[in-house]
């Protein structure tokens, strides 16, 4: 981003955006604050796993010279977004009056009107209309205006359309470029500011106020980063029209990785803090460039990226997508729980929780190995996106300190289920550091288990529907049959997990895990009194082997946290 430029916002910014790019982070709080008191002015983008790009401050970050595509290992996406056709994009400046703009011009090239468009005679909605195109008309574009707007050929006049009701993609039955219709500007026909900022509905409609008014049915238009995300399900969730116009403005801006955005033509100013805190990680997923929204001034979000370009953006993105396609390539043949179980497993295994150079993004966990809840939930989403999974992102309080915390609900044979693939990584929890483990407690888990490990769910059902995930029947403690219910089938079921353990163990293993989950905490308290350290030997293992030693017993992540109630014990043993 431009630091400059952002700096001279600072004054006008009254309030502080934290988004959920790690675990452990505070919800937004409505206290004046600097913005940039976090910034470290020698802050540097990290290496890319290609060749590194030389070293960047963050705030030389700049306008790409040229909008984000799709890594080249997949098919082109046809995109309905302005991007397709521009091929370079002139530096915004701030404007002092309407006429304060600049042409970039491009190779000529047809695009059609999404719908009944104004043609105006400058880049905005401050100038007149000269005419109109018809849904779905063809029209030729030579030039891109630095408010976003595309210039065009208009009946042999330059005229000037909004990019974001354009297409390269001819519809059935589209009229000709040569012979455009003979719209006079009465028509009724729409605007839409686009790249400017000030979008409006031009005769077709009233304009939304204060994003307290859904705009006209039908004018919705679906930006591609809906596809490359691979969020087309939860997009489908949003109720309102005018939710789902945000964020295709937000998505443009991240795809063409602007500083700014301002969403006032759609959303409140509170709107606009739930929409930065808890719903923009939808278009970060395989976007993974883009790290968070930094903050929020009235309705105008403030946007931070790890990179500094957007060849770096796209290099990102190829190694990111090379590596999920491996993954998923991998798991074509299973059935939906294996491919999800696979798919924990992995990111358990190869990740490490943590900040590191990409930790809030998906390229943090499976790439660069590292991420925080953020980073893993997007890690997460991306899989099994890419595997054919529905998924919906959720967000809550993890304990009682006030840090958020991001998870994922998908389906599995049509039933919806709680995965948090931040808490299958056991960071902290067993003390040698053994990345052969991983905590199955948060798999396939039904809503009611997910209340009673954090301590809130937030309530976003006023900007998309969250599907209900009532289901035990995937919890892998189930499954398996490590799940007790009660006292006297308690050592049966010890005894067979060991059993369970020890053969399934590999001759490189150094330890064996005994994981049990229990119905109630009284059972766990029973479980933990009755085999102990100098029981469970004599009562268990030594009957079933020799070849393991008792190591430590784990209580589980809910030791000490009254929030995670996890109703899990651990036991541990070391090769002998």
């Amino acid at each position: 981003m431009k630091f400059k430029r952002l700096a001279a916002l600072a004054t006008a910014l009254v309030l502080s955006v934290t988004m959920l790019a790690a675990c452990g982070q505070k919800p937004i709080d409505d206290t004046p604050e600097d913005p940039f008191a976090t910034i470290d002015p020698t802050e540097t983008i990290a290496p890319l796993v290609t060749d590194p790009p030389a070293t960047t401050p963050i705030e030389t970050v700049t306008t790409p010279t040229e909008p984000i595509t799709l890594p080249t290992t997949e098919a082109p996406v046809t995109t309905t977004e302005p991007t397709t056709a521009a091929t370079t994009e002139a530096p915004k400046t701030e404007k002092t009056d309407k006429n304060d703009y600049t042409v970039e011009s491009i190779s000529p090239t047809t695009m059609y009107a999404t719908m009944s468009l104004n043609v105006r005679k400058g880049p905005s909605t401050d100038f007149g209309k000269i005419g109109a195109l018809a849904e779905g008309e063809g029209v030729e574009v030579t030039g891109r205006a630095s408010t976003g707007w595309y210039q065009v050929n208009y009946k042999g006049s330059t005229g000037y359309v909004s990019n974001v009701y354009m297409t390269s993609e001819q519809p059935s039955g589209s009229k000709n470029p040569s012979k455009p219709s003979s719209g006079d500007g009465d028509s009724e026909t729409i605007d839409e500011g686009g790249d400017s900022g000030s979008e409006d509905i031009d005769e077709g409609g009233s304009k939304p106020s204060g994003g307290n008014t859904a705009p006209t049915a039908g004018t919705v238009t679906t930006g591609s980063w809906v596809k490359d995300n691979g969020v087309e399900y939860m997009y489908s969730l949003f109720t309102q029209d005018r939710y789902k116009q945000a964020l295709n403005k937000l998505g443009e801006a991240v795809q063409n990785l602007r500083d700014t955005v301002d969403l006032g033509d759609y959303l409140s100013s509170s709107e606009c803090k739930d929409i930065a805190s808890n719903i923009a990680q939808v278009v970060g997923t395989e976007y993974c460039y883009f790290d968070q929204v930094y903050s929020v001034s009235g309705t105008t979000l403030l946007l931070k990226y790890y990179v500094s370009s957007a060849s770096e953006a796209q290099s990102m993105m190829s190694a990111l997508d090379k590596k999920v396609g491996k993954i998923t390539s991998t798991v074509s043949g299973y059935s939906d729980y294996n491919k999800i179980k696979y798919c924990y497993e992995w990111i358990a295994k190869n990740s490490t929780y943590g900040h590191g150079s990409y930790h809030a993004s998906a390229y943090g966990p499976i790439v660069d190995g590292k991420g925080t809840c953020m980073g893993y939930a997007k890690a997460g989403f991306l899989l099994l996106a890419k595997a054919g999974f529905d998924c919906v992102y959720c967000v809550g309080e993890s304990d009682g300190t006030g840090d958020t915390h991001i998870w994922v609900k998908t389906k599995v044979d049509g039933k919806w289920v709680n995965i948090d693939f931040g808490w299958a990584d056991p960071s902290g929890i067993l003390t040698d550091g053994d990345s052969s483990y991983v905590d199955y407690a948060y798999l396939c888990v039904n809503d009611s288990y997910i209340r009673e490990t954090r301590a809130s769910v937030f309530d976003l059902s006023q900007y998309y529907s969250m599907p209900s995930a009532t289901t035990e029947s995937y919890d892998w403690f189930r499954r398996n049959g490590y799940y007790i219910e009660s006292s006297s089938e308690m050592a049966s079921v010890i005894k067979a997990a060991a059993k369970d353990a020890v053969n399934n163990a590999s001759s490189s293993d150094k330890y064996i895990y005994v994981v049990l989950k229990f119905a109630s905490n009284d059972l766990l308290e029973e479980a933990r009194s009755e085999y102990g350290k100098k029981t469970f030997g004599p009562k268990i293992m030594d009957a079933i082997t020799s070849k393991y030693s008792y190591d430590t017993r784990v209580k589980g992540d809910d030791a000490n946290n009254p929030y995670q109630s996890t109703r899990k014990l651990i036991y541990r043993f070391v090769r002998n």
